[in-house]
């Protein structure tokens, strides 16, 4: 059985209110610690529900730092708002990690155990769930990338997962959680689906684009991205190359609870990947510092412990009669009870520090005194006064504004130091302040309903229609990181005319547009049309080729890149060029069109296609002899670059493109950057501010013109509204000099 608490987020049927917390649990964690969290990992999802977010807390709860593992499931609730739009419940699930240092529990496991709760349990709050099993863990090759590129520093996302049922999502965060040390779920965040533009902090996601910055791992298939950096390169290579079944891996690691943090403890948690694979003997785990387990007897009457009791924080009994208190008919029987059920006053003592001392079912009775008198005395007899842990507890109530003046001053009596007078703060306001605020307000009130009123009838007659905008139609301008100054200027154009652009850098060597939605795409003709025909086109036409694919061509830059041939440092060019023999092949990308390759091929030369990121590896690393590639990517150290004036390499022009959505408004907009300057080239400097200033010299930003009232048409009453104001003034300084007229007196109130 493990504990929890929770809280749901939602908005009641019909109603006009926001989204926000509607019930939670009266444990551990109070109200502002649900709202926090919430907040916290709030990213948009899909309308596809439900769906799962992962998260973390750190609680300092008595000096101590508590972590606890957060889930969230996010579902319909088969209600509607005011609005008829349908509303979404959002419950949130908090689980102590303590819990989980002997016994861990799969992610997966938590889901299925809390999905199947009602909407608000109650107590006991405990649930059960199957334990741990390395054995149905089926990492694969997009799970190994995954979890070595998190050790990267830099946010995972999964794309290519659309259609994918959303718990074989949750299986794939498990998945790779279960491949870190199982301590580094104190700080692991996931989710199972998130949209592509909104901000948040989660490490591992699913969307249908990775946003700017996140490392993309594609699903199902390996990321050769694991490699560009040392971390992620070293913990896939202690993956692929361990010594062990994948399931004695994990089992490995689920034993190691100690808190990581994925990016602060990296040399730590990289030392227990490699371990975890080898085939020596495992290291002996770290001490156990968990607190002492639960007695496994528990109170006649009682089916479940608490939370409270679990975790060592007080008796079942005294927490019953806690959680009962506020409830009870007769609230003096029911202090008693609590008080004679105390055998431990510590217990007693967080049950008052939690609950303010019941304030809200006491403080309105007359015997408010006594009681208050009887819990303190329970609470702090003078044995456990002694004890440095007592004394923290009821400094931390005297100190508290929340505690009520009887016991403050009880506690101050029982420690022999005076009371602290709790700060007078601005809320809530005094009587003369409430006074001033309810008169001013009249005043005010009454001011608006004259204006309202002249409005109304000097409006008579006229029945304006309203409008609702719609939202802004979102725009994707791609280019590459070399482009970004003329994706900036485009973004910017588009932005002032009411569009919702988003700049998206691209990889030059496969561009491809999106498809249903507008989009602007800065880049060569030929590697879009290679990209998006899979190299068959025919080489001849680039235009009608790109047409038929939906893509226009909207303006040429003037900018152009030549393929370049590369021939490595020390070997001749007319090796390859004068009748080549065998092995004396020439690398060209597979997108090439079928008419530019025949082309070569007949002018002697022995081409094999290979793909663009093998060709850049090779090159890279040196071991190819001869590749033609684009100008734009052809920087390799190493090589020389032979021109021979009569071989046929393909020519690219830099382009502006746009696809079938992107409608004639945006297109005037995007040809008046176009033809405004040498897009092409950027000036130097930040390439925003320098899109700014080229977007204000073309389209200027107008000043809002006047408009002279027409003559015959009433003004507006100001006159009259200056007398009201004056007359509400003069009525509240004569209110503030003569109280008694309003059958009372504004005296400072004592208590």
């Amino acid at each position: 059985m493990i504990g929890f608490e929770w809280a749901l987020e939602g908005k009641r049927p019909g109603s006009y209110d926001e989204y926000g917390l509607l019930e939670w649990s009266d444990g551990r964690l109070d109200r502002e610690v649900f709202d926090k969290l919430r907040h916290r990992y709030t990213a948009s999802t899909a309308g596809d529900l439900p769906q799962v977010t992962i998260g973390t807390a750190r609680i300092s709860e008595n000096g101590q730092i508590s972590y606890y593992l957060v889930l969230a499931i996010r579902q319909w609730s088969g209600h509607r708002d005011f609005a008829n739009r349908k509303i979404a419940y959002t419950r949130w699930f908090y689980v102590p990690y303590e819990q989980l240092v002997d016994r861990p529990v799969s992610y997966t496991a938590l889901y299925t155990a809390f999905a199947a709760l009602p909407l608000e349990p109650r107590p006991p709050l405990t649930v059960t769930v199957p334990p741990y099993d390395p054995g149905v863990m089926a990492p694969g090759p997009d799970t190994f990338s995954a979890a070595a590129l998190l050790l990267n520093g830099r946010p995972v996302c999964v794309v290519g997962a659309d259609t994918v049922p959303m718990i074989d999502r949750l299986r794939f965060a498990d998945t790779v959680a279960a491949l870190l040390p199982y301590g580094t779920r104190t700080r692991f965040t996931a989710a199972t689906w998130t949209s592509s533009t909104s901000e948040h902090s989660i490490k591992l996601s699913f969307a249908r684009y990775a946003p700017e910055g996140a490392q993309t791992v594609v699903w199902g298939r390996a990321a050769d991205s694991v490699l560009d950096q040392t971390p992620s390169k070293l913990c896939h290579q202690f993956y692929t190359r361990s010594d062990v079944p994948a399931a004695e891996m994990i089992a490995r690691l689920a034993r190691q609870t100690e808190p990581l943090s994925i990016e602060k403890d990296r040399p730590k948690v990289l030392q227990l990947v490699e371990l975890s694979g080898s085939a020596a003997p495992e290291p002996e785990p770290e001490p156990d510092r968990s607190p002492p387990a639960a007695p496994p007897a528990l109170p006649t009457g009682s089916t479940e412990p608490t939370v409270a009791y679990r975790n060592r924080a007080g008796s079942p009994l005294t927490e019953a009669l806690a959680d009962a208190l506020p409830y009870a008919a007769d609230v003096s029987a029911a202090v008693e009870d609590l008080v004679r059920s105390v055998t431990n006053p510590t217990a007693l003592q967080r049950v008052l520090l939690k609950r303010n001392c019941f304030r809200s079912v006491i403080d309105p009775r007359s015997d408010a005194t006594r009681l208050y008198a009887r819990l303190v005395d329970a609470a702090f007899p003078a044995e456990e006064m002694r004890r440095q842990a007592s004394q923290d507890v009821a400094d931390a109530l005297i100190c508290s504004t929340a505690t009520p003046d009887a016991v403050r001053h009880r506690l101050a009596a029982l420690m022999g130091t005076p009371a602290v007078e709790p700060r007078r703060t601005w809320w809530p306001p005094g009587r003369r302040v409430r006074l001033a605020l309810i008169l001013t307000g009249t005043a005010a009130l009454v001011a608006v309903a004259v204006v309202a009123v002249f409005l109304t009838l000097g409006d008579a007659g006229e029945t304006p229609q309203e409008s609702l905008s719609p939202p802004p139609l979102a725009v994707v301008v791609q280019a590459p990181a070399d482009q970004r100054y003329a994706a900036e200027a485009f973004a910017e154009r588009l932005r002032r005319d009411g569009y919702a652009p988003s700049v998206e850098t691209i990889d030059p060597t496969s561009v491809t547009p999106p498809v249903g939605k507008p989009a602007v795409t800065v880049a060569y003709d030929l590697d879009v049309l290679e990209s998006v025909s899979g190299g068959r086109h025919s080489g001849k036409d680039v235009r009608e080729g790109l047409q038929e694919r939906g893509l226009s061509e909207l303006a040429d830059l003037r900018v152009t890149s030549t393929d370049v041939l590369l021939v490595r440092d020390g070997v001749k060019p007319q090796r390859f060029l004068d009748d080549p023999g065998e092995g004396d092949d020439i690398l060209i990308r597979d997108t090439i069109g079928g008419e530019q390759l025949r082309a070569l091929t007949d002018h002697g030369l022995r081409l094999v296609t290979v793909p663009a990121r093998d060709i850049s590896r090779r090159l890279a690393e040196g071991s190819a002899d001869a590749a033609i590639v684009p100008e734009s990517v052809s920087a390799f150290e190493g090589y020389q670059r032979p021109a021979p004036r009569d071989l046929p390499l393909a020519q690219r022009r830099l382009v502006v493109l746009v696809n079938r959505e992107a409608d004639e408004p945006m297109r005037q907009d995007l040809l008046q950057v176009a033809g405004a300057t040498d897009l092409g080239h950027a000036p130097e400097g930040d390439p925003i501010l320098a899109a700014k200033a080229l977007v204000d010299r073309i389209a200027p930003v107008g000043e809002p013109t006047s408009i002279e009232e027409p003559e015959g048409t009433d003004s507006f009453p100001y006159v009259l509204f200056f007398v009201v104001v004056a007359l509400a003034f003069v009525a509240v300084v004569l209110l503030m000099w003569r109280p008694a007229r309003l059958g009372g007196t504004i005296s400072r109130h004592r208590r």
